[in-house]
């Protein structure tokens, strides 16, 4: 049974049986699935591989049956190609002693990559995961709020107890998101963590800030700390700023992990998605990709703001979420209790 939309039966076994999962960020989900499935069309139209099996959702609620697909304990279990974002599953200890330590994924060969990633660090020096794409982060400012405060210019001017109250994070589902945090706490430790809790107002999915910035509501703070592509979204450019941070916007990655034994045979798939017609209508959303050929639109002067593969591996960035969550959540109670946790 063939994968291919969200409304089907899926079979329990269907992890197994699969050749490619693919994930990417919900405002690309429909452009990506659509890229997929004229590229798998045209694959098997080649190959006569009729039995080549894949899911990609194209819904941002969905059920996943893959939830569990990094327990795996043999590799025969995973798919050949898997597409996946931010610092998930894939990277958890478990999977990675499992499966990426002994050499079964291999990165592959990419166009000419941007100065800007390689400058970042964002190619995985040991040649396991392939990035192909980032998801940044950067400021936006509502200027009436700001009012005489300083605009932000680093991401530790955000840590300043003058914008205590006034800054506003991604949340969606009733929990906070945990990237500006583990960035937080790689440059900064608990102090560093402990201050940015200080100042959060509240959280909110991106949308919900490209509506608000630049109003009068009440709702509303001073600085957003917010997507690219919503902050670009916001249609009230004369009440508000897009601050591309000088020690370069926060990115989570969008990569690939690929079997090497299958990459020859999978490579049509591979290269619909480092390629320059979906890498183009990547970046025209606002995802710069890796892509050379590709015009990303990144302001001038423009850098990111890489975790590092060095940390990365250095540290469970599971348990580091879980610690640093459990930091701002103890100053996130302790501000409803009219109190301040201090250092």
């Amino acid at each position: 049974m063939n994968i291919k939309n969200d409304n089907e039966i899926i079979e329990p076994d269907v992890c197994q049986k699969s050749n490619f999962i693919g994930y990417t960020y919900c405002p690309l989900k429909l452009t990506f699935k659509e890229c997929i499935e004229e590229t798998v069309k045209n694959y098997q139209s080649e190959t006569g591989d009729k039995d080549f099996r894949y899911y990609v959702p194209s819904g941002c609620s969905t059920e996943d049956p893959y939830d569990d697909i990094w327990k795996s304990q043999n590799i025969e279990q995973l798919p050949e190609v898997i597409a996946s974002v931010g610092f998930g599953d894939f990277f958890r200890k478990e999977f990675v002693e499992r499966f990426i330590h002994k050499g079964y994924f291999k990165a592959v060969p990419q166009p000419e990559i941007h100065s800007s990633f390689s400058a970042a660090g964002l190619v995985d020096p040991n040649g396991w995961y392939t990035i192909y794409s980032v998801f940044p982060l950067v400021i936006l400012i509502d200027k009436k709020k700001l009012g005489k405060l300083p605009e932000p210019k680093r991401w530790s001017d955000l840590l300043s107890p003058v914008y205590k109250n006034n800054i506003i994070i991604g949340a969606s589902h009733g929990e906070f998101h945990e990237d500006l945090f583990l960035y937080m706490y790689k440059d900064y430790g608990d102090e560093g963590v402990v201050k940015i809790s200080n100042n959060i107002k509240s959280g909110c999915h991106a949308s919900q800030m490209a509506k608000l910035a630049g109003t009068n509501s009440n709702e509303g703070a001073a600085i957003y700390v917010i997507p690219w592509m919503f902050a670009k979204a916001c249609p009230r450019h004369e009440a508000t700023k897009v601050i591309w941070p000088e020690d370069g916007a926060l990115v989570t990655p969008l990569y690939l992990l690929v079997k090497e034994i299958a990459y020859e045979k999978y490579k049509p798939i591979v290269e619909c998605i480092t390629g320059y017609d979906y890498g183009q209508k990547s970046a025209h959303n606002y995802f710069p990709v890796m892509n050379a050929q590709v015009d990303n639109r990144l302001p001038e002067g423009a850098v990111f703001k890489w975790l590092g593969w060095d940390y990365i591996r250095s540290h469970s960035i599971h348990q580091r979420m879980e610690y640093v969550m459990n930091i701002f959540k103890e100053v996130w109670s302790g501000k409803f209790e009219d109190r301040e946790m201090l250092l």
